[in-house]
């Protein structure tokens, strides 16, 4: 195929296994997908607060190839950050508090993140996208950068692709490194709270359709394993629109809090303000193309604003959890995309 047309703007979705549908800028935001066969973006951010979160771009593409996003396939500078490292101060402040409202009774899970800031010292922020290729095959590439910001990541997390009727979704949550692999599979702490994700799923899902969840399994991403179940609904007719969809399902208790009621979301909030999460963190990020969607949940990213640089990482606080072992999962994390995109 011939090089697309370049932009400053763009969006990127893997759909599949070396294959990535790209969009240029610039972008048209609409309120609502489009219905005339057009391809949107989904980007917007954890409170689902953009009215307009439908972005439509100028030129749309399927590659195996996503450099193809760069001036000159890919010759752009990767960055060079400066980081800053963390404290646990404010983290343990509001691990506290999230285990107050567990004995409260009010709360039996929420997902704190964290943010380890840096500055840019030169390069391009958006060639990080360049390490996508060498991500595991359980990784979904995706990114952006609209104006000076954006944010580019590999997930693990798939929060549904709809088609011909029929979602497909998971629940991905218990977290160990590799070498506890082996204790891990009998964990009470960590099968606890998968089977509060799973559990939300299918409960929220069952009002729309017929539920066939899968056998919880592991998913080994090498440095990491989790907990994963996947989950299929045959949607009821006739099927809820894709707005609708996103709102029902995010934050799942993966990234959100359990049960989610409005004052558990609201101090989840609260809790990602004093902890200075970027917005886009955790949210839906999707893509609608040839007639199907598909939605990842916007994690493991490094992203940026300016020569300002973030890389977020949440843990899931339960009853049962300890705060060093929570610490040690946050910097997990962080470091298994710290090795990925090279930063």
């Amino acid at each position: 195929m011939s090089h697309p047309k370049l932009h400053h703007d763009f969006a990127f979705l893997e759909t599949g296994p070396g294959r990535f549908v790209c969009g240029t800028g610039p972008f048209e935001a609409l309120s609502a997908p489009p219905t005339d066969g057009r391809a949107a973006f989904y980007i917007n951010d954890f409170e689902l607060s953009d009215e307009a979160p439908w972005k439509v771009p100028a030129t749309c593409f399927e590659t195996a190839d996503v450099r193809q996003l760069l001036p000159e396939n890919g010759s752009t500078p990767l960055p060079a950050v400066e980081w800053h490292g963390l404290r646990d101060g404010a983290f343990r402040e509001i691990y506290d508090q999230i285990q107050a409202a567990i004995e409260a009774g009010t709360l039996e899970k929420s997902v704190p993140v964290i943010t380890e800031h840096g500055y840019l010292n030169g390069g391009d922020p958006a060639a990080l996208l360049k390490a996508i290729h060498s991500a595991a095959d359980d990784l979904c590439g995706y990114g952006f950068r609209i104006g000076d910001a954006g944010m580019v990541g590999a997930t693990p997390e798939k929060l549904f692709h709809v088609h011909d009727g029929l979602l497909e979704t998971m629940a991905l949550a218990g977290t160990a490194p590799k070498h506890e692999a082996g204790d891990f599979l009998n964990d009470p702490k960590e099968i606890r709270e998968h089977e509060f994700v799973a559990g939300y799923l299918v409960e929220k899902l069952s009002e729309i359709g017929e539920i066939e969840r899968e056998i919880r399994s592991v998913m080994d991403l090498g440095s990491l394993v989790h907990f994963l179940s996947r989950i299929r609904v045959r949607l009821n007719e006739p099927a809820p629109d894709l707005d609708a969809l996103i709102r029902l399902m995010h934050p799942t208790p993966a990234l959100g809090a359990y049960p989610r009621g409005e004052g558990a979301l609201q101090m989840l909030f609260e809790f990602r303000d004093r902890l200075k999460a970027p917005p886009h963190f955790g949210a839906p990020f999707g893509v609608l193309w040839q007639g199907e969607f598909r939605s990842v949940v916007a994690i493991r990213n490094v992203s940026w604003a300016g020569n300002d640089m973030f890389l977020p990482s949440g843990c899931g606080i339960i009853r049962e959890s300890r705060f060093d072992r929570e610490w040690r999962e946050l910097a997990l994390k962080r470091n298994s995309v710290k090795a990925l995109l090279g930063v």
